[in-house]
């Protein structure tokens, strides 16, 4: 057997053949690998933000119901084996390993031709359901979907009774497209990933609700009415029964502060009172309301009231306003894009409305960056720039054109230095927020010595 780390650099060494969005290629490695897609019950979840909140909530609530519970996300924050939970947990690394060496196995038999062909990196489709032309294929699985493959090969051998599954990009066309779910989820669309998905929100909400399954159910979030226009017209061509989160439920919120929240959930046949998120942020809220939807909606499943309230309650969600420290308060968020840093901007005003925020910002450089620190830059009394471990990250010495939204700016290029000057600027009772991107996230975690984000007992 492979040893791990051989194995995930097998894994990573297939982003040489760039992004790839369509079915194809899944489809030809599922079934070299026996359909194991096949062989589980699944919700798949697409959105622009919240997908992965969603995603632990739900599965959280299986869990609590009895269930034994697939969970497939996507990215890791520290280790890949975080991309795929059993009950909570990551698969042991020797498992991820043997998997690795399965999926290489089957991509050499289904795709004799790998190492023969330049890479491809796909461009995004035109608004119909035809699949790519030949030429545009890689002429391998991609990173993604060998992951994708991995995950749902781990389902099938550890026999989850439901996986739990985050959508890539989009949904259409990407790799996790292949199951035929349970319900699909979609939680709210904004602009983002303009140069695959489209340049607004109808066409961004045509390729998320590609998930949506002739006869299915499917559960949305989505607020903006070009958005929801277009899924409800999807819906309706599919035959599908759909289940608009924001009209059925009404959420009220009861208590939010730095431990959780407590809210009620009105609305439909059933009413649940004085609910706890450990999840901060208002923004989780409609989150639980739509995993709840999601839950209801399964055919078959057998879901106690018991089991949402507690499901609910022990939920975690590692780098979502997760406090990391409390003197001075260190809260790491990976909001990658304006609507995410929208909802921070508000959890700072809502939950910290007096206290002095240092924040620490790191970006990729295809994101909008000015977006986000036009909302979260004038609320710090220092903007520390930063560079996290990424191939795609912004240099913060290109970023200096912000600094009409940041009273004041420093730049550390380095995440672990750029804590340490947070940390030597900030007092006790101050916020020190690490925030732009996943990757950020990660690095800090990095910096403050945490080597695990799951773990028995959660992080």
């Amino acid at each position: 057997m492979m040893p791990y780390q051989e194995a995930i650099e097998y894994l990573y060494g297939l982003q040489r053949f760039g992004i790839k969005l369509g079915l194809q290629n899944m489809v030809r490695l599922m079934e070299a690998l026996g359909r194991p897609h096949q062989q589980f019950a699944s919700i798949l979840i697409a959105g622009t933000n919240g997908k992965g909140s969603t995603a632990a909530l739900l599965a959280s609530i299986l869990k609590a119901a009895g269930y034994k519970v697939g969970l497939y996300t996507s990215p890791h924050l520290l280790d890949f084996h975080e991309r795929v939970l059993i009950d909570g947990l990551p698969l042991p690394q020797d498992e991820i390993a043997r998997l690795i060496e399965e999926v290489r196995s089957a991509i050499q038999h289904a795709f004799p031709a790998v190492g023969r062909q330049p890479s491809a990196v796909s461009r995004r489709p035109s608004q119909d359901l035809t699949p790519y032309p030949q030429n545009l294929l890689s002429p391998s699985p991609t990173f993604f979907e060998a992951s994708t493959a991995l995950a749902f090969l781990a389902f099938a051998r550890k026999q989850v009774d439901y996986a739990v599954v985050e959508v890539g990009l989009g949904g259409r066309f990407d790799a996790t497209n292949v199951l035929v779910p349970n319900v699909s989820v979609i939680t709210n669309i904004s602009l983002e990933h303009q140069e695959y998905l489209g340049n607004t929100l109808g066409e961004i909400a045509f390729e998320k609700a590609g998930i949506i399954k002739e006869g299915g159910k499917v559960v949305t979030a989505a607020e903006a009415f070009e958005a929801l226009v277009v899924i409800e017209q999807i819906a309706r061509e599919r035959n599908a029964l759909l289940f608009k989160v924001q009209e059925r439920f009404r959420c009220q919120a009861k208590r939010l502060d730095l431990e959780g929240q407590v809210f009620d959930l009105l609305g439909g046949e059933r009413e649940y009172r004085d609910l706890v998120i450990r999840l901060l942020g208002r923004h989780q809220i409609m989150n639980a309301a739509t995993a709840v939807a999601a839950v209801l909606l399964l055919p078959d499943a057998r879901i106690s009231e018991e089991a949402i309230v507690q499901g609910l309650r022990e939920a975690r969600w590692p780098g979502r306003l997760q406090i990391v420290e409390r003197e001075p308060l260190v809260i790491l968020d990976g909001a990658h894009n304006p609507a995410g840093a929208s909802t921070l901007a508000a959890f700072i005003q809502g939950c910290l409305p007096s206290r002095r925020i240092v924040l620490v910002f790191g970006v990729l450089k295809d994101k909008d960056w000015e977006g986000m620190l036009s909302r979260l830059g004038p609320l710090a009394s220092m903007v520390i720039l930063t560079k996290p471990e990424s191939d795609r990250a912004a240099d913060p010495r290109d970023l200096t054109s912000v600094d009409r939204y940041c009273p004041k700016l420093e730049i550390q290029l380095d995440v672990k230095e750029a804590l340490a000057l947070a940390k030597e600027t900030a007092d006790p009772g101050d916020v020190i927020l690490v925030a732009g991107s996943l990757f950020t996230v990660a690095s800090a975690l990095k910096a403050l010595g945490i080597q695990e984000v799951f773990r028995r007992g959660g992080p």
